[in-house]
């Protein structure tokens, strides 16, 4: 069986890249760059971030141990228009976009899979925490490193032929395998900030593309002006951190990017129950009227709800109200351990 796996330069895929060679397949190694290596040297890497010049580097010392071929993509205008472009608009809507669902479609399993298929691989494989059973999306045994949100995003047709050979370990069992496999980035820290953004400085990236901050007016769930913001880019749905001084704690409510406000309330304003979903991603037969769990923020919990399908169009009701259901971020529908699929959130009802 020959497998391609997707090698970033981390812990995670050097151990689904040594697993599958010694289970005996034949295996070639694709590792992405997704930024040119000049923008990485004019910023300050603050936390760990992935494709970065020293991930390419550590990718060519893992194949060379391992003793695979390593083919390096270079996507880098392909990402431009595909995703940033994308997070750029989002937020000019006023949204909160979720970029790494977008690449997992677009970018990894999407044009990167097809190339490695039409080159000749079998099965496509990659270091993320999730599972594929019988062509349908779980999601790993590990729960605290469990990735299947983000991978949501894959189309249904394409996890026949995907594998995660991490699924059923934790992170300190895939750090232990490659300390004994004497991989030397068996300690290497987990990439945390966005590609295109390695110095957190979401701001500044705002600015050098052309996203200008505006100052405009905060008001309150009846439409008073009650103070000044920065620029919508700067909040987020639930964000209490307002810049304005009432009394009580405030928190985003919602963002309206017609007015150039932002509407803040109380924390019990934050929490709704029905919603509407965009561009839904099945990956199993769904009904129109079914029951599931539902996930609204990589972090948050799993809530009971009633999906409706209505035409093009997804409305979600939770059994309990849910906090910050933020347009733009991703809501992914469980039943049990399986996905069942995943669409954008685009308004609260």
């Amino acid at each position: 069986m020959r497998i391609a796996v997707l090698l970033s330069g981390g812990v995670d895929s050097a151990v689904a890249l040594y697993t599958l060679k010694e289970q005996g397949h034949d295996v070639v190694a694709y590792h992405m760059k997704t930024m040119y290596d000049e923008f990485y040297v004019q910023r300050q890497i603050k936390r760990k971030v992935c494709c970065s010049p020293s991930d390419t580097y550590d990718a060519q010392l893992i194949a060379n141990q391992i003793g695979v071929e390593l083919r390096v993509l270079h996507l880098e205008e392909l990402f431009r228009s595909s995703v940033i472009e994308y997070f750029l608009r989002e937020y000019k809507c006023g949204k909160t976009p979720n970029p790494c669902y977008r690449c997992n479609r677009l970018i990894k399993f999407g044009y990167m899979m097809d190339l490695m298929i039409k080159e000749g691989a079998d099965l496509i494989a990659s270091g993320h925490y999730a599972r594929v059973v019988n062509g349908k999306l779980y999601k790993a045994l590990s729960k605290e490193k469990d990735q299947s949100y983000f991978l949501a995003s894959i189309e249904r047709e394409r996890l026949k032929k995907i594998v995660f050979p991490n699924g059923d370990k934790t992170k300190e069992q895939i750090r232990e395998i490659a300390r004994k496999a004497g991989i030397h980035v068996h300690n290497k820290d987990e990439s945390q900030d966005l590609c295109f953004i390695p110095d957190g400085d979401q701001r500044s990236f705002f600015k050098e593309n052309g996203l200008v901050a505006e100052e405009g007016p905060i008001l309150d769930l009846q439409g008073n002006q009650i103070g000044r913001h920065n620029g919508l880019t700067n909040y987020t749905i639930g964000q209490r951190k307002v810049g304005i001084s009432t009394g009580e704690k405030k928190y985003v409510v919602r963002i309206d990017p017609e007015r150039n406000a932002i509407v803040v309330g109380t924390q019990r304003d934050v929490y709704a129950k029905v919603f509407s979903v965009k561009e839904p991603n099945w990956l199993t037969d769904v009904d129109k009227v079914f029951e599931a769990t539902v996930k609204v923020r990589k972090n948050s919990q799993e809530v009971n709800c009633q999906v409706m399908l209505k035409n093009d169009a997804v409305y979600v009701e939770s059994v309990e109200p849910i906090f910050a259901i933020t347009p733009g971020q991703i809501a992914v529908f469980y039943k049990d351990e399986m996905v069942v699929g995943s669409g954008t959130i685009d308004e609260v009802l």
